[in-house]
């Protein structure tokens, strides 16, 4: 069973995808062509792709990201977080607008947003997600953001604890991300 954003938001807090490292390193080359993985590979490791966003926009416009989560394997992924954190001159006091798979939620929260489906991804299955939010009237300059996934490690029969517990046993979560850069422009 997937859990809501909030039990587990605070293990996302811990490396917030802007400007973040990973939780724990991510093998180079994210892909995995053995049977065997090691311990300190993830269960699932992501791909991201098909990444669109808006180049230019007015201070107060519209922006827009749209990318595609790939699970490469070499587990399913049941327990994973798509979205990302938006760029500093978002207005978040306005609606931002957002569009998945059937069966999606979302939950957003300052300039974080992360969406969960309640289906496993499996191998080689994929999860997109497309996002629209205004800029603040005061925005300039480079507007970064950064999409992707947040996936963990978490072994059957573990999914209801809490997040105390989570980190004694020593569950690992892994960032695969993209910088998304739009150019404000008068």
């Amino acid at each position: 069973m997937r859990h809501p954003i909030a039990k587990i938001a605070t293990l996302a807090l811990i490396a917030p995808l802007a400007g973040a490292t990973l939780l724990a390193a991510a093998p180079a080359g994210a892909t995995t062509t053995t049977s065997a993985a090691k311990a300190s590979d993830p269960f699932s490791v992501f791909k991201i792709s098909n990444v669109k966003y808006t180049k230019k926009a007015k201070p107060g416009g519209w922006v827009k990201y749209s990318f595609t989560a790939t699970n490469t394997g070499p587990y399913d992924a049941d327990y994973y977080w798509i979205g990302g954190t938006l760029p500093k001159g978002v207005d978040t006091k306005k609606k931002l607008y957002w569009n998945g798979p059937k069966g999606t939620e979302c939950d957003w929260e300052g300039r974080e947003f992360w969406c969960w489906s309640p289906s496993v991804l499996e191998v080689d299955d994929s999860d997109w997600l497309s996002i629209q939010f205004r800029l603040k009237k005061t925005a300039r300059g480079p507007q970064v953001g950064e999409i992707g996934t947040i996936s963990f490690d978490v072994p059957h029969g573990a999914e209801d604890l809490d997040k105390r517990r989570l980190k004694e046993l020593g569950i690992k979560g892994w960032i695969f991300s993209k910088k998304v850069k739009t150019a404000v422009v008068r």
